[in-house]
C-alpha cells in the first residue's frame, strides 16, 4: 500500500520530556475553564457526599465498569470485566513499569505472561484511504521507548505548584497525552492511557480535597467516545519533539478534556439522584421479599 505523507512523518528522537513539558504556556481561556470545571466539579463532589458511604461505594464501582466498557468501546474492543481483580487500584495506584505493564495487560485482557515489557518494533498512527495509508505521526523509535518512559514516570510523580501540575484535570489530561504520544506498546497504548488518566486524576483529587477514592469520582471515556474524531483530532494535531511550536494545539487538547469533564460532571450529577432512586427501590423490594418469607415460614 502505497504511504502517504501525513502531519507528522518525521521520526521521534529522544529528548528531554522535562523541557517539551517546560515549553507548555497555558492560554488564559484555558485557565479559566478549568477553574469552571473545578468549582463544578467541587458541587458535585458536594452533591455526591450527601449520600452513604454504600451508595457511593456503589456508584463509584459501577462508574468504574462504565469507564473501563466506554473506553473499550473507543477503540473498537470488549474487555470481559470479570478479568478485573477487586485489587486492581489498589496496586496500580504505585506507578511504575511493572504496573503500567500490569494494567496494560488488563486493558488488552492479555495473559499475564505476555506483555511483560515495551513494544520492540516501529509504529505510526494513520488510516487507510483509496489513495493509501495517511499516517498523522511516527511513534518514537523502539530504543527510545524505554527512556521515554523513565521520564514519563518522572513526571507522573512530580509535585509542583503550579497550575499544569497541580489542577487534577490538566495534569490528568498532560499524562494521557504523554503516554499516548510515547506509544509504548503495540497495541492498547489509548486504553491504557485512559486508566493511567483516571489514576493521576483520582491521585490528585485525593490530595487536594483530602480524600480516599480508590476509584474515580469522575470519568470521561463516555463522552469521548461520542467525540471520537474530535479525540483524536486533538492527540494527532500536536507536534511530540522540542522543534515545533506545537503549544496551540496543546491547549485545544487541554480545552477538550475539560469539555469532556463538563459534560460528565453534569452527566452524574443527574445519575446520582437516578442511582439513589434507585438503590431505595431495590431496598424496599428487598424488604417486602424479608417480610414475605418471614409470613410464610410463619404459618408453616
Amino acid at each position: 500500500m502505497h504511504v502517504i505523507d501525513g502531519m507528522n512523518m518525521e521520526e521521534v528522537p529522544y529528548f528531554d520530556i522535562f523541557e517539551y513539558i517546560s515549553k507548555i504556556e497555558l492560554n488564559a481561556s484555558v485557565m479559566s475553564h478549568a477553574e469552571e470545571t473545578s468549582q463544578d466539579f467541587a458541587n458535585y463532589l458536594q452533591l455526591l457526599f450527601q449520600y452513604d458511604a454504600s451508595v457511593i461505594t456503589l456508584y463509584l464501582a459501577d462508574s468504574f465498569q462504565r469507564e473501563m466498557v466506554n473506553s473499550q468501546m473507543i477503540e473498537n474492543h470488549y474487555i470481559h470485566l470479570h478479568s478485573i481483580k477487586d485489587d486492581f487500584f489498589f496496586e496500580a495506584s504505585n506507578i511504575c513499569h511493572e504496573g503500567i505493564h500490569k494494567i496494560h495487560r488488563i486493558c488488552t485482557t492479555e495473559d499475564s505472561n505476555k506483555q511483560k515489557e515495551y513494544r520492540n518494533v516501529p509504529v505510526r498512527v494513520s488510516r487507510m484511504t483509496p489513495k493509501g495509508e495517511f499516517i498523522f505521526w511516527k511513534a518514537p523509535d523502539p530504543v527510545y521507548v524505554e527512556p521515554f518512559m523513565n521520564d514519563f514516570l518522572k513526571a507522573y510523580k512530580v509535585v509542583n505548584s503550579s497550575m499544569l501540575f497541580s489542577d487534577p484535570f490538566l495534569v490528568s489530561a498532560l499524562m494521557h497525552l504523554l503516554f499516548v504520544r510515547i506509544h509504548p506498546y503495540n497495541d492498547g497504548n489509548g486504553r491504557t492511557a485512559r486508566v493511567i488518566h483516571n489514576l493521576k486524576f483520582t491521585e490528585s483529587i485525593n490530595k487536594l480535597y483530602g480524600k480516599n477514592f480508590k476509584l474515580s469520582p469522575l470519568n470521561i471515556s463516555g463522552s469521548i467516545l461520542i467525540n471520537k474524531p474530535t479525540y483524536a483530532n486533538r492527540i494527532n494535531a500536536i507536534y511530540f519533539d522540542l522543534v515545533h511550536d506545537t503549544n496551540d494545539a496543546i491547549n485545544h487538547w487541554f480545552d477538550f478534556v475539560l469539555n469532556m469533564a463538563d459534560e460528565q460532571i453534569y452527566y452524574n450529577k443527574n445519575r446520582l439522584h437516578q442511582y439513589r432512586d434507585f438503590l431505595k427501590d431495590l431496598e424496599k423490594q428487598r424488604e417486602t421479599y424479608t417480610e414475605k418469607r418471614f409470613v410464610k415460614v410463619g404459618k408453616m
